[in-house]
């Protein structure tokens, strides 16, 4: 074989290992990515571990390949370090139970009747700016309409508005047809 041939298959071997390599790398990164909850297992992997290498560590206490003297300070170690990664892990369970808990009472809030009676209890007339109860079709003050409703579920509809948001009607069509007539 010719210095030219090893020289050609070694700088293949070179350009092929990053495909070969590339979708094993990209592989991992895409998993590490993809766990919602990446730290809370890998701390209580370290926790597992933890208790893990305390087991070991009185085992061979017993077993006397530990000393009387080491043996207090590497439990005291391990037993601070196993508080710490279980403090880690209850924590981010408490804020995740907290934000849902926030996530769950606002949408109560959105979905309660009060939140429903608190937007419409905001309706002024657009004429004279008096306040208006949430069924006024005229205001009390100006004897205005106080809003447009759909002619097909009689549902407050806004000028701008070009479908109602309760049946769908296209109000464009509807508004051109009422000229018509």
């Amino acid at each position: 074989m010719s210095i030219a041939a090893l020289l050609i298959g070694l700088a293949l071997l070179i350009l092929t290992i990053p495909f070969v390599a590339g979708p094993i790398i990209n592989e991992r990164r895409e998993k590490k990515f993809l766990t919602d909850e990446p730290e809370e297992e890998e701390m209580q992997t370290r926790y597992q571990q933890i208790l893990l290498a305390l087991r070991d560590l009185d085992f061979d206490h017993q077993l006397g390949v530990v000393s009387d003297e080491d043996y207090p300070v590497l439990r005291a170690q391990l037993l601070a370090e196993a508080a710490q990664a279980r403090t880690a892990v209850e924590l981010d369970t408490a804020e995740k139970e907290t934000l849902d808990a926030q996530i769950e009472a606002a949408i109560l809030a959105r979905r309660s009747p009060a939140a429903k009676t608190a937007a419409a209890d905001d309706l002024t007339c657009r004429h004279c700016g008096e306040p208006l109860d949430a069924g006024d079709k005229f205001c009390a003050i100006c004897g205005a309409q106080t809003a447009d409703f759909c002619p097909q579920c009689d549902r407050r509809i806004d000028p701008d508005d070009k479908f109602c948001a309760g049946c769908g009607l296209n109000l464009t069509m509807a508004v051109s047809q009422e000229v018509a007539a």
